[in-house]
C-alpha cells in the first residue's frame, strides 16, 4: 500500500484520538470511510486499522484503554495531551516542528541566513524541551517515511547540493551548465545559462534563467537538475526585470506546455487523496469516472516530469503509468535499470553461496 495513504490515515487517526473522545474501532472505521466519501468511498479494513492503532503507539503515542461494558475503546492518554504546551494539540505541534525543520533546511530558505538561523535555532531548542521526546522523533520521522505527501523536497542531499551551486552562481553573476531536463520535457541534457533565481513557487522550488543557446529566458524544476558546474566568466543580468514576475510568467507558459499523463492506481489507493496531491504538486487532475463506473485512472497535467517520475515510483506495482508512450518506455528503463542492480546482487549471493 502506498506510503502517502497510510500517511493520511494514521494522521487522522491522531488527530480523533487526541480530541479527548475516546473511540472504538467501529468508528474510527466509520470516520476514515466518512472523510473518504467525497472520493473513491473507499473502505478501510479492520486489519489495517489495527496496524494504524500499532505503528502510533510502536511512535511513542501512548493510547489508552477504555471499557465501557463489552467494548474497548481508544484515545491517547489524557496525560499526555496535557504535557503538550497550550494552545495546541500533540498532532499541530508535531506539524510546526516538522515545517521549521524543513523550512530551516530547505534550498535558498530565508532562515538559512545568519540573521535569522539564532532565532530559528533557539525556537527549535525551546520546542526540544516543551515537546514530549516521543512526538519530537515522530515529527521528525515524517520526512525520511512520507517524503512528498505534505509538501517536501525529495532527495534532499542532492537538491540541496544542486539548490547551494546554483545560488553560488547566482550571487557571484556566473555562467553555469546544467544537466537537466526543462519544464515539460521528458529527457535531460545539458543547457548553458545565465542563471537569475532559484524561488520557491507553487508548491516547488524553480530556476528561471537565460538559456545561451537560443538567448531566451526559461525554467527549470529543481526536481529535473542532476547536476551543476560553475563555468569561467560572468554575466550582467539587465536591470529593471521583475524576476518573480518572470519566473510566474514563463511557469504558466511551461503548464501549457506540460504533458497530459494518465496513471492507473490499484485498488488499494485512495484516489480522492492522489487527486489532491496530484493538483497541489504538479497541476490539473482529473478522476477519469466517465469511461467505466470501476474506472481507477486518472489524468494529470505535468511539467514537472522528472519529480513526477519519482514520485510515482514510490507506489510501486500500485500504479501504472498508461499513456503517453515516451514517458511510459522512459519510466519503464528506470525500473529495468533498478531491477538490472537487485538481480546483479542476487547473482552474487548465490556465488558465494553454491548450493
Amino acid at each position: 500500500m502506498a506510503l502517502q495513504d497510510q500517511f493520511i490515515r494514521r494522521w487522522r487517526l491522531l488527530r480523533a484520538l487526541e480530541s479527548g473522545e475516546s473511540w472504538s474501532y467501529e468508528e474510527l472505521l466509520a470516520l476514515l470511510s466518512e472523510e473518504s466519501a467525497e472520493g473513491d468511498g473507499q473502505a478501510w479494513s479492520l486489519r489495517t486499522l489495527q496496524r494504524d492503532i500499532s505503528h502510533l503507539m510502536k511512535a511513542g503515542f501512548p493510547l489508552e484503554r477504555v471499557r465501557t461494558g463489552r467494548k474497548i475503546r481508544y484515545r491517547l492518554l489524557r496525560e499526555f495531551v496535557n504535557s503538550v504546551p497550550e494552545p495546541f494539540l500533540p498532532s499541530q505541534w508535531a506539524s510546526l516542528y516538522y515545517a521549521l525543520c524543513m523550512l530551516r533546511d530547505l534550498p535558498s530558505s530565508p532562515l538559512k541566513e545568519e540573521s535569522f538561523n539564532e532565532s530559528i535555532s533557539g525556537v527549535l531548542s525551546r520546542l526540544r524541551r516543551y515537546i514530549p521526546a516521543a512526538l519530537r522523533a515522530y515529527a521528525e520521522g515524517v520526512e525520511p517515511r512520507y517524503a512528498g505527501v505534505v509538501g517536501a523536497l525529495r532527495e534532499h542531499g542532492r537538491q540541496r547540493k544542486v539548490g547551494s551551486a546554483l545560488l553560488e552562481a547566482i550571487a557571484k553573476g556566473k555562467p553555469a551548465r546544467i544537466l537537466a531536463a526543462r519544464a515539460g520535457e521528458i529527457r535531460k541534457r545539458w543547457w548553458k545559462i545565465d542563471p537569475y533565481l532559484l524561488h520557491f513557487e507553487g508548491g516547488n522550488y524553480h530556476l528561471l534563467a537565460r538559456e545561451s543557446e537560443k538567448n531566451a529566458l526559461g525554467v527549470w524544476h529543481l526536481e529535473g537538475i542532476e547536476s551543476v558546474r560553475i563555468t569561467a566568466g560572468a554575466f550582467q543580468m539587465p536591470l529593471g526585470l521583475d524576476l518573480k514576475a518572470l519566473l510566474a510568467e514563463c511557469l504558466r507558459e511551461a503548464m501549457n506546455n506540460g504533458l497530459n499523463v494518465r496513471v492507473r492506481f490499484g485498488k488499494d489507493v485512495a484516489l480522492h487523496a492522489v487527486v489532491a496531491f496530484m493538483k497541489e504538486a504538479f497541476g490539473e487532475a482529473e478522476h477519469l469516472k466517465k469511461s467505466s463506473r470501476s474506472s481507477r485512472d486518472i489524468m494529470v497535467r505535468v511539467s514537472d516530469i522528472w519529480g513526477f517520475r519519482r514520485w510515482l515510483m514510490s507506489f510501486g506495482q500500485e500504479a501504472e503509468l498508461m499513456a503517453p508512450a515516451e514517458l511510459r518506455d522512459a519510466f519503464a528503463q528506470d525500473l529495468e535499470a533498478a531491477l538490472k542492480k537487485y538481480r546483479k546482487g542476487r547473482r552474487g549471493r548465490k556465488a558465494a553461496n553454491p548450493a
